[in-house]
């Protein structure tokens, strides 16, 4: 799990799939939308969160087949009837006078097979253990996505007030320098101001719009984001809530070791990896014989030879036939098509090993980076309120010095610029410790209690 900017990143991700819901949009939502009400909607519609279901359902189904192949008695019921027969003919000697009678051959049979496996170079119980062991992978993955998807859904629907937070700012910012290019307009109409003071400010002005430009672009694309996470093709509800603000402290120090090495990502890869090999051992079962219990059970209607003229007629009887018995077999020599995938299993178990360790040295390092990320983040916004407090008063200063004549319109519009790019440093900073927090948290696979 690497870094990344969080708005960039929500903006990334909804524009895949924005074109293709704009087509298809079905009818939105009205009302508005909190954040536990999103989490709840996305449960129930996410496609992402069904298949994670459907895996953990289709491992579960895959420990029932390798119990049934390789610890259950294999029954089987055939039945046969022939509308018309041709019997075939055996010539037999009597005393050197050849007779020939035709097959005695039923019409009519109902046939019931069994068979049980009482070895097979121990297939069975490594394809036993590894259908478990896939299924307790699929089992710590699909609680996970319940997990994943809250915190989705969460990270998304914050990105979005954060967007709205910043484009009202953009709003603000424009009707600000709009106000002053008034102000300035009228002093140099008055000979109190000059070219200068135009045109600094409408530079500002042009980039503030161009900002304005983005932030509402920004703020459409981040809410089809938090539509997308929530598996709907359309919502247009406005989304209530507000940014909550953390404290590192009260949330790390419910945070141990123990809780790293129980990274459902982690174990998921263990089981993974030990599914894996015992696939490769159950492979590995073609250098054994492979002993059977045998048994069959047949009624079939009985056929009566007649001798002048040779044929055979139904009796009307059906009688019973059966055998009971041992079967076993062993592939010699199959063009070494055993020994190949025997080799290829084992070549998977290798891989699955490796993304276990890879996994085992990725997993401590997204726990440090996301820990640092989220005291730092909460620092920088500590900060932040600081600095905010201070452009604010800075530009309040400015505004009086400027009412009083101390002051020009050049040092408001400075100060109040300030006052801007702290309010939205500010916004910045409170959203990367959330997106921190809710990355710690996937890492550990463990709610952090903050709200």
């Amino acid at each position: 799990m690497k870094p990344f900017p969080l708005i960039s990143a929500v903006l990334f991700a909804s524009s895949l799939g924005f074109a293709g819901a704009q087509d298809g949009m079905a009818p939105a939502v009205q009302g508005s939308l909190n954040l536990e009400k999103a989490q709840k909607e996305a449960l129930e519609h996410s496609p992402v969160y069904r298949k994670a279901q459907a895996a953990e359902r289709e491992a579960g189904w895959g420990q029932m087949e390798a119990l049934s192949d390789g610890f259950l008695p294999h029954i089987a019921v055939k039945g046969e009837h022939f509308f018309d027969v041709k019997y075939g003919t055996e010539e037999v000697n009597f005393g050197g006078t050849p007779a020939t009678f035709p097959e005695n051959y039923p019409k009519t049979t109902l046939t019931l097979d069994a068979s049980f496996d009482l070895f097979d170079g121990f297939r069975n119980i490594h394809k036993l253990d590894a259908a478990n062991n896939s299924h307790k992978a699929a089992k710590i993955l699909s609680d996970w996505s319940i997990l994943q998807l809250w915190e989705q859904v969460r990270l998304r629907f914050y990105a979005a007030l954060a967007a709205q937070e910043l484009s009202d700012m953009s709003d603000q910012n424009v009707k600000t320098l709009e106000d002053h290019m008034r102000i300035v307009q009228d002093q140099l109409d008055n000979g109190q101001a000059t070219k200068y003071d135009i045109l600094r400010v409408d530079v500002q002005l042009s980039e503030a719009k161009s900002d304005q430009i983005s932030a509402h672009d920004n703020v459409s694309l981040a809410r089809e984001s938090v539509t997308q996470a929530m598996g709907l093709p359309g919502d247009n509800r406005t989304l209530d809530g507000q940014l909550p603000v953390l404290d590192p402290p009260a949330l790390l120090k419910d945070i141990s070791d123990t809780d790293l090495r129980r990274s459902p990502g982690l174990e998921a890869e263990q089981f993974r990896s030990l599914a894996a090999a015992d696939q490769s051992a159950a492979s590995h079962s073609f250098w054994l014989p492979k002993v059977s219990l045998i048994g069959e059970y047949q009624w079939y209607d009985g056929q009566s030879v007649v001798f002048s003229p040779p044929s055979l007629i139904d009796t009307g009887i059906y009688q019973n036939s059966y055998f009971i018995g041992a079967a076993a077999s062993w592939d010699i020599l199959d063009g070494g098509l055993s020994l190949a995938k025997a080799n290829e299993a084992d070549e998977r178990a290798k891989q699955a090993q490796d993304d276990y360790q890879a996994a085992q040295l990725q997993t401590p390092y997204d726990f440090d980076l996301w820990k640092r990320r989220l005291v730092s983040s909460v620092a920088l916004y500590q900060a932040k309120l600081t600095d905010v407090d201070k452009a604010k008063e800075s530009a309040r200063l400015a505004t009086v010095g400027f009412k009083a004549g101390t002051r020009t319109t050049t040092d408001v519009l400075d100060a109040e610029l300030e006052e801007y790019r702290a309010s939205a440093s500010l916004v910045t900073s409170q959203v990367n410790a959330l997106e921190a927090l809710i990355n710690l948290e996937l890492v550990t696979g463990k709610r952090l209690s903050h709200d």
